[in-house]
């Protein structure tokens, strides 16, 4: 009887686990949308990946000003909805700046 319920439990871990990443992956990616949302003109230069584990793969206009950089950076390394941020400055050259 406990190999029964032990492996029910096994079952059911299993079946769970992929939701709680869905889960992870949904909130890191509705709060990036929505601090990126705050700063007009963003989706002219930044684009975003939001992953399983909650962490968020960001890429800004190579000629991001530093300062908008750093404060849309410092948000979201704050929120509790994203566990890592890795961010980079590497992308093409954006006219609004």
């Amino acid at each position: 009887m406990k190999k029964i319920l032990v492996a029910i439990w096994l079952i059911a871990l299993v079946s769970i686990a992929p939701n709680l990443n869905a889960d992870e992956l949904l909130k890191a990616d509705s709060a990036t949308a929505n601090i990126l949302f705050d700063y007009d003109g963003s989706e002219e230069y930044a684009s975003y990946k939001a992953n399983e584990d909650g962490s968020v793969d960001l890429i800004f206009a190579s000629n991001t000003p530093d300062k908008l950089y750093e404060d849309i950076l410092t948000r979201l390394q704050n929120h509790p909805h994203i566990s890592s941020v890795l961010a980079s400055k590497g992308g093409p050259a954006c006219k609004l700046f």
